[in-house]
């Protein structure tokens, strides 16, 4: 049975001078050890959504519980703990002068004590592949390189709850799918609960349900595969679709006799071998 982790009940928020709401009255739940990815236009409140999630953003209606406890002034700091968050520049988090003294900083903060502080630096750079850089200047890495010590600077701090707030934007094509897969791997390997906001749509379609925002509402929640059948009305919403889906409607149109269900890359690969490339 699927153990709920995070639900959101009838949440708006608006910033102070709007002239209308950023989110209006969601309501949703998480599960524990999902992977959760927020799409939506530009404004359609992903990023706000996020921050009501730890109490960096107060709703002025609504409630929100994390692992059971209802955010409050008198549990964010507790939840703060259990959600980790990674935001879109990592330069914007680094304070240390080395990789590793960059992760044991919010050790310190929490009153980690040394000795487990050093093995927690330790492993949180290994699991990011990272561990050959720990004397290294973080300004001197590259982009994919710097999320990936911003990312084992959470991880290090043990939480529940992992926020990417477009983590990956800012990087190449490379250092997105480097992020993604170290990212898989750490909620594999600890049963992290992962949130994803991302203009990525190829990023989004690995996740285990997609939210689709408009207009600081949730229009949508489903798996990745119901979520991009819906073809040209996610066009219509200023949003993209999967290289796979793109070539399956392509190749509908040429005539060709495709699968009427959406395809993963992968499925895609094998399908054009088998229909195809084999005959």
């Amino acid at each position: 049975m699927k153990e709920e982790i995070i639900r959101i009940d009838s949440v708006s928020f608006q910033y102070p001078g709007a002239e209308k709401d950023a989110i209006k009255d969601i309501s949703l739940s998480i599960n524990k050890g999902e992977w959760v990815a927020l799409i939506g236009p530009n404004g359609s409140g992903k990023s706000t959504l996020s921050k009501t999630i730890n109490g960096l953003l107060v709703p002025y209606e609504g409630e929100i519980y994390v692992k059971g406890m209802k955010l409050q002034e008198e549990t964010v700091w507790d939840i703060r703990r259990s959600v980790g968050m990674v935001f879109q520049n990592p330069d914007n988090q680094f304070v240390g002068a080395t990789v590793e003294d960059d992760v044991a900083f919010g050790l310190e903060n929490n009153g980690v004590n040394r000795e487990e502080m050093k093995i927690r630096v330790k492993e949180a750079v290994q699991q990011v592949r990272m561990l050959d850089f720990l004397k290294k200047e973080p300004a001197r890495l590259s982009g994919g390189q710097k999320q990936r010590i911003a990312i084992a600077g959470v991880v290090a701090l043990r939480p529940d709850i992992i926020i990417m707030d477009e983590s990956t934007a800012m990087l190449d094509p490379l250092g997105r799918k480097e992020v993604v897969e170290v990212v898989r791997e750490i909620k594999e390997k600890y049963g992290l609960t992962v949130i994803s906001i991302t203009h990525d749509i190829d990023e989004a379609s690995l996740a285990d349900q997609i939210i689709v925002l408009k207009e600081g509402k949730v229009i949508y929640k489903d798996i990745p595969a119901n979520i991009f059948s819906m073809g040209t009305s996610l066009i219509e919403m200023g949003l993209d679709l999967p290289f796979a889906e793109k070539l399956r409607l392509q190749l509908k149109e040429k005539g060709m006799d495709v699968p009427d269900y959406y395809l993963t890359e992968e499925e895609m690969a094998e399908w054009l071998s088998q229909s195809y490339l084999n005959k």
